[in-house]
């Protein structure tokens, strides 16, 4: 129960430093032209650490108040994050046993991909849709998609999925995540004897 709390104090804290630090410190650290985007790379540690609900839970925390707070295309944050935090989570938060267990008995390999992989690729994908959903709107908005805008969109992935990589150990480590250890199958008793019957 001690354990269970402590680790998700350890959520909050991890959820609002990054917050902090994505508004304070990321601006003066840039890729170019773009500064990478430490909420996606937040949300995608605590997406599959946590699971779908933590994540969906972080991202409409952060849509909140970066939409009160830095406000830019009226409802994107509001809407982007909780939404992207949920189709990512789908595909790269841990399967339960009973969705590997239907994997296997299909064919398909029973197990859950390395955790640091899928928060690459859930950082990743989460930026690629942020950054689409961006040029679509100010395409519709009657501005010329230019090369340099898209060659921005191109920076700020790659500079997003660099800082994830970077930090997604530590933060894990942190909030209490180890190297994934193989489960155990249960071990058999052979010193186990049939009970005497009592009359």
């Amino acid at each position: 129960m001690r354990n269970a709390l402590t680790r998700q104090v350890k959520l909050v804290l991890a959820i609002l430093v990054g917050y902090l630090a994505h508004v304070s410190v990321m601006p003066y650290i840039r890729l170019g032209d773009v500064s990478p985007s430490l909420l996606i790379a937040m949300t995608a540690i605590i997406t599959v650490g946590y699971g779908m609900l933590r994540g969906l839970w972080t991202g409409m925390f952060y849509g909140i108040v970066m939409e009160i707070m830095l406000p830019t295309v009226p409802m994107l944050n509001l809407l982007f994050y909780p939404i992207s935090a949920l189709l990512c989570a789908v595909f790269f938060a841990d399967r339960s046993e009973a969705q590997l267990q239907y994997a296997r008995s299909i064919g398909k390999r029973g197990r859950n991909i390395s955790p640091l992989v899928r928060t690459v690729l859930c950082a990743f994908f989460n930026c690629v849709i942020y950054d689409i959903v961006n040029l679509v709107y100010m395409y519709l908005s009657g501005a010329a998609l230019s090369s340099a805008l898209i060659q921005r969109g191109f920076s700020s992935v790659l500079a997003t999925t660099l800082l994830t990589i970077i930090i997604m150990v530590p933060v894990r480590k942190i909030l209490g995540f180890r190297k994934q250890e193989e489960k155990q199958a249960p071990q058999l008793r052979f010193d186990h004897r049939p009970e005497r019957d009592t009359l």
